[in-house]
């Protein structure tokens, strides 16, 4: 039989309930939280006076004891969550404030002269000097964002990576490296569903539905992950690889390493079309050695062969895409930011599709490209240790040890 909650649960909640209300949406006023939380207005005052108490609250920039018309503010000065993601070709380091702000960002692109293992160690030794610089303590949770598939087993706690194409990857000891060097514990998650977060968090799809299903479909290099929010929830499967659709067979021919929907519709991919039918434009601007970049600037500015390359991804692209839709059949599709962001490309893809799938299908199903346009997975690491520190119990005990040690530096 399932027990209600004892008054020091009930207490925990409501103080939750209302930090988060301040967290994402502002300002507001006693009446507008208790409108918005369900609460009375009496346990609101009770809970903002206990906020300012800790000194994490303002009023109109003023202090907490004012008019019943004031405005509610969280001042959470002093405290920060890091967020960090690893891929084939890059690392970066981010520092968020607890309600958003990012204030520094660190980026080492990959050489080809990199040992993984040393790359990783400089990784940890930026994040170290930034807790240093921030303060340990203030730094309230750390996210490692990591290429799939990525498993874990909760039973025994063991962390496996297949990383396709990246065998070094898979025998690397992040997690042992990184919390060595930062001396704490971080949380590891996959970075197509960190994306996914990010992407319904900001999605206006989202604010009109809240429990639209999402699914986004990111490249960076050779691989394809996706990520899916359903429901309000990331969907994870049992080991945490729902989602691993880069492994989808498109074409199979017996040559595994170029029929799945990550080598045929990968970012990659389309350096590998252009250099198979370079020899047929002779006019081309595209050289042998031109990258995914010079590509898709080539396809922009008309060249044929770039256009070629560009509309054949587009066509795997929305074949894995059809597949998708028949298996998922999500409410909403956002390809992201490392494909072409104009509104030809995603014409070809929508264009491809309606051959591809019932015209039902094809007139509700929402596609579009990320509206964020950077790597999104950072900004979902901030959003999932902020779910996760909510959730824990000493989350405010937490957050008073870092503001009394700011009280007594003042002092």
């Amino acid at each position: 039989m399932k027990r209600g909650l004892n008054s020091d649960d009930m207490q925990k909640n409501n103080r939750i309930t209302v930090f988060r209300m301040l967290l994402e949406k502002g300002p507001m006023s006693r009446t507008q939280l208790s409108a918005e939380v369900g609460l009375q207005k009496a346990t609101i005052t009770n809970i903002i006076n206990g906020f300012t108490s800790m000194g994490i609250v303002d009023v109109d920039g003023d202090s907490a004891a004012g008019r019943r018309a004031e405005k509610i503010c969280l001042k959470l000065d002093h405290l920060y969550v890091m967020s960090m993601g690893i891929t084939r070709k890059d690392f970066q380091i981010a520092l968020y404030t607890i309600d958003g702000r990012q204030l520094e960002l660190e980026h080492y692109e990959f050489h080809k002269e990199d040992v993984l293992e040393d790359t990783v160690r400089r990784m940890a030794g930026k994040a170290s000097s930034m807790l240093h610089r921030y303060g340990d303590k203030h730094v309230l949770g750390i996210c490692v964002a990591v290429p799939g598939p990525y498993m874990r087993d909760k039973r025994n706690g063991n962390e496996v990576f297949d990383v396709t194409q990246f065998p070094m990857f898979n025998q690397l000891r992040l997690r042992e490296i990184l919390e060595d060097t930062l001396g704490r514990p971080v949380t590891m998650f996959h970075d197509a569903k960190l994306s996914a977060l990010a992407e319904y968090r900001n999605a206006p799809e989202a604010r009109e539905d809240r429990n639209i299903s999402l699914m986004v479909i990111r490249s960076k290099g050779y691989g394809i992950g996706v990520g899916m929010v359903i429901n309000q929830k990331i969907v994870e499967g049992q080991l945490g690889i729902a989602g691993e659709v880069g492994y989808m067979g498109l074409n199979y021919n017996g040559d595994k390493e170029h029929s799945s929907f990550e080598a045929c519709a990968g970012t990659d991919s389309v350096v590998r079309y252009m250099r198979e039918r370079r020899y047929e434009f002779p006019h081309t601007i595209l050289k042998e050695d031109s990258s995914y970049l010079d590509v898709i600037q080539a396809y922009k500015e008309g060249d044929p062969l770039g256009g070629w390359a560009v509309s054949k991804m587009a066509w795997m692209l929305s074949y894995g895409i059809a597949n998708l839709i028949y298996t998922i059949n999500p409410d909403c599709i956002i390809i992201g930011p490392q494909y072409p962001d104009d509104e030809a490309f995603l014409g070809q893809v929508k264009g491809n599709l309606r051959t591809m799938i019932h015209p039902l299908l094809a007139e509700r199903v929402h596609i579009r490209s990320s509206k964020l346009r950077y790597d999104s997975f950072l900004l979902g690491g901030y959003y999932y240790l902020i779910e996760k520190l909510l959730k824990k119990t000493n989350f405010f005990d937490m957050i008073r040890e870092v503001m009394n040690v700011e009280e007594n530096r003042r002092v």
